[in-house]
């Protein structure tokens, strides 16, 4: 690989307008979102370091990533193989013996090892981004409008069996809100704020409930703080409840296989859900490669480069649209997670795959 002109020369064409385009979009996108989210923090007297603002968008760029890479591979290819087209050098490489899908070596090369870094993103920098990022979205309640706590029931079944019942997890403070620990039918405890990490937890602004031997629960007592040294959180449970799919690494979404049930339920539907996402969707770095390639090498007097460029952006971002719907409709378990992304993907991945293969 690489060891002939040819291919160095495509490498370094297609490498120029791949970093070109990443560095000049994302950077636009920065300059755009910095000047709307710190127009009014000098009303507000908030100085932010020059450090923070760099690591915090460091993060986005990690959990954008699954979009932007494939969408600069897919702006290359075009400019690459259109121009080498439009200067009738892949023809002279034809007539040199030179196969057409050798020619389309070295971009595939770089699909690859996008496809490559994409896991690696997955696995190692997503997760530990989209904490902080939850983190600083959590911190400032007052500037998101995005992330709306979720206001159905949520619960963590502790390592004595005692259920906890809580209305949404504040991910910057490290504590439950609303939660209500249920020892047994007959002994209960309401909690507002409660802090699972600290050893014992503490909770606070906490109600003690004990059922009457007439059957009713009443309130015995009322305490402003309060330890909990018999409430004993399982780790791994803790992690899995608190934390959204999302965040988690492909590694600790295999973790968890096991204790999946048959029949999934919301929640179990939410982590298949999210690992095949990330199962699938680093591949749309050689999809963006072998999509566009039939239209850009095919050999015309006046190869229509604008529609090419038209068609193929908006055909990418709306089929990841698509898959992004798909994603709803499997953690709503319309349909089985499998099938809602892994059935279109497949499907269009293997229509494409075949025209690159039919090419000569």
């Amino acid at each position: 690989m690489f060891r002939t002109i040819w291919e160095r020369y495509f490498l370094k064409e297609f490498i120029k307008v791949f970093f070109l385009f990443l560095i000049c979009f994302y950077g636009f996108y920065v300059l755009v979102d910095y000047a709307s989210h710190t127009s009014a923090l000098p009303h507000h007297q908030v100085q932010i370091l020059w450090k923070d603002l760099a690591r915090y968008y460091l993060f986005v760029f990690a959990s954008r990533a699954e979009i932007l890479i494939p969408l600069a591979l897919l702006i290359a290819f075009i400019k690459t193989v259109c121009q080498l087209n439009a200067h009738q050098e892949l023809v002279a490489l034809l007539a040199g013996g030179i196969k057409l899908k050798t020619l389309m070596r070295p971009f595939l090369f770089v699909g690859l090892v996008c496809t490559i870094l994409l896991f690696l993103n997955e696995q190692f920098l997503l997760p530990d981004a989209l904490k902080k990022l939850r983190r600083i979205e959590d911190a400032t309640k007052s500037q998101k409008h995005r992330h709306v706590p979720a206001m159905a029931v949520q619960h963590v079944i502790l390592e004595d069996g005692s259920l906890l019942l809580f209305q949404n997890y504040d991910t910057a403070k490290e504590q439950f809100f609303d939660a209500y620990w249920i020892q047994s039918i007959d002994n209960l405890y309401r909690i507002k704020y409660l802090s699972p990490y600290t050893a014992p937890p503490i909770g606070y602004f906490v109600d003690h409930f004990i059922r009457q031997p007439s059957g009713e629960l009443l309130q015995q007592h009322a305490y402003q703080t309060l330890d909990f040294p018999d409430m004993r959180f399982n780790p791994e449970i803790l992690q899995s409840t608190i934390l959204d799919p999302d965040v988690l690494s492909i590694k600790e979404l295999i973790d968890q296989f096991p204790n999946l049930s048959p029949d999934a339920n919301e929640k179990e539907s939410k982590m298949l859900t999210s690992f095949y996402w990330k199962l699938i969707l680093p591949w749309l770095c050689i999809l963006a490669i072998i999509a566009p390639a039939p239209s850009c090498v095919r050999f015309s007097r006046q190869l229509p480069i604008f529609f090419i460029y038209v068609c193929c952006l908006f055909g990418l971002i709306a089929f990841y649209m698509f898959m992004d719907a798909a994603q709803v409709i499997a953690k709503r378990q319309v349909l089985p997670p499998l099938i809602a992304i892994g059935f279109p993907f497949l499907t269009v991945f293997g229509f494409f795959g075949w025209r690159f293969a039919k090419m000569h």
